[in-house]
């Protein structure tokens, strides 16, 4: 995974590819998180990491998870993984308010009820 963020934020640095593909490019590995997580279990935070990667070089906005596919939002626990994202990008990440709003805004009712407020599932995550 190091390599492959290695390359790819050359990539963009170097105006290879366009801020915009890498948000289409990652919505079907968000969609099929969960599936491809039954048999590669370091999926979803390998996929964390290179997101947060993406976020702390401006390469892509972390509000772009308002916009990723809605089977991701709605059943794959997106409020828990922007959550992980979060902790991966580290610093003040966590205490951001504009990112606590992303995180509030993606989770469910079942993250509502288990959790008082978007800040606590950052917490625990």
């Amino acid at each position: 995974v190091d390599k492959f963020l290695t390359v790819y934020l050359r990539c963009a640095k170097e105006k290879k590819i366009e801020g915009q593909s890498f948000v289409l490019g990652l919505n079907d590995p968000l969609e099929f998180l969960n599936d491809v997580a039954i048999d590669a279990p370091l999926a979803i935070p390998h996929l964390a990491n290179i997101i947060a990667e993406l976020v702390k070089a401006e390469i892509i906005s972390f509000n772009f998870l308002l916009e990723s596919p809605d089977y991701f939002r709605t059943d794959q626990n997106a409020a828990g993984f922007g959550a992980k994202v979060l902790k991966r990008i580290g610093g003040d990440a966590t205490t951001k308010e504009e990112y606590i709003e992303v995180v509030e805004k993606l989770m469910t009712d079942e993250d509502k009820a288990k959790h008082s407020s978007a800040a606590d599932l950052i917490a625990e995550a």
